[in-house]
């Protein structure tokens, strides 16, 4: 997994320090992951604007997928292509799942970590169920808010409208 940015600078946990209000009163730190299959945005409420703290992207494969690892074997005179077996879950879907996976476990961490309080989710349906099934009851105590959308491509005023307007901060 790559991490860019400002959380790729030393341990995420120095980036927001505890803080307490004028009555006293911790200040929940909120993060806010906005993410599909190929890239995850990492936010932090900052008072009432949302401050990117960088990327995290699946691992650089090398690997493409072959005949040989698809099942597909090339016998006899003529050349012809036999199926061994066929993969039940496609190269790319498998993936997309341990992305998903070590996303989830590297946010778990930051949280064990004390980096954030609560964390927003907004991501792809399929990745969202994905996120779900990977994440731990500790990290899903600290997520209050679900958005079962794709807002990667949103630019970054839109998408921190619809992030404030959304989770209701």
């Amino acid at each position: 997994m790559q991490i860019t940015g400002r959380l790729a600078k030393g341990n995420p946990k120095d980036i927001d320090r505890p803080r307490l209000s004028e009555r006293h009163h911790k200040v929940s730190r909120i993060w806010a992951v906005v993410a599909d299959d190929h890239v995850a945005k990492i936010f932090r409420k900052n008072g009432r604007r949302l401050e990117c703290l960088g990327l995290v992207m699946p691992a650089k494969t090398s690997a493409t997928p072959t005949n040989k690892s698809v099942g597909r074997v090339i016998s006899g005179a003529r050349g012809t292509i036999h199926h061994k077996y066929e993969p039940r879950v496609t190269q790319r879907y498998q993936q997309n799942i341990s992305f998903t996976r070590d996303l989830a476990q590297w946010l778990e961490k930051t949280y064990d970590d004390g980096a954030f309080d609560k964390l927003i989710i907004a991501a792809a349906p399929r990745m969202l169920g994905n996120l779900r099934k990977a994440s731990t009851s500790n990290l899903r105590t600290a997520i209050i808010s679900e958005i079962n959308k794709d807002l990667t491509g949103h630019p970054e005023d839109a998408l921190r409208k619809e992030l404030l307007e959304t989770a209701s901060l």
